[in-house]
């Protein structure tokens, strides 16, 4: 019995001292920096601020953003991800992210239209059905590429380093 619970906390401490000394796979400050650029000023009517370009998704809050995750998280050195595995990550993430920065803003860019027009101009409703429809198509097809790059992201990954990602981004 004693022994067990020597090895528990023998356990225990070395997982604290290994999270305490992670860090994140790659600098998160440059990538924020574009990001952020990207973004622009927030919307006037805009009450809890923005999260670019995650806001912007058709689903904006119930799926991982793994890509980032990996690459970024304070503790994704703790992944113990191969040079391949790190190559093949930011090489998704090269392919992906300008097209989910570009197809954002134009979101946004069409968001902020309809509040002008509506909230502001005072046009009908009915004339911004259209724009309406288009928001909706970009987020849907922003939400299908993230599904997509979620299953590439997991191909690279082995069943723990998933299982650690996976906790990254849970709040459980």
């Amino acid at each position: 019995m004693k022994t067990t619970n020597l090895t528990k906390t023998i356990g225990a401490i070395i997982m604290a001292t290994t999270v305490a000394n992670a860090q994140p796979n790659m600098d998160p400050a440059p990538f924020k920096g574009k990001i952020s650029e990207a973004a622009g000023k927030v919307g006037q009517f805009a009450i809890k601020g923005e999260e670019f370009p995650k806001d912007y998704f058709l689903v904006s809050n119930n799926l991982p953003f793994l890509a980032g995750l990996s690459l970024h998280h304070p503790q994704s050195s703790t992944l113990k991800l191969s040079k391949e595995q790190l190559e093949a990550i930011d090489k998704i993430k090269k392919q992906t992210v300008p097209e989910v920065l570009k197809v954002s803003k134009k979101i946004k860019n069409l968001e902020l239209q309809i509040a002008q027009n509506i909230a502001i101009d005072s046009q009908t409703p009915e004339s911004q059905f259209a724009t309406l429809e288009e928001i909706a198509q970009l987020r849907l097809s922003l939400s299908k590429e993230h599904l997509k790059c979620i299953k590439d992201i997991r191909a690279i990954l082995t069943k723990e380093q998933y299982e650690i990602l996976l906790g990254y981004g849970s709040n459980k």
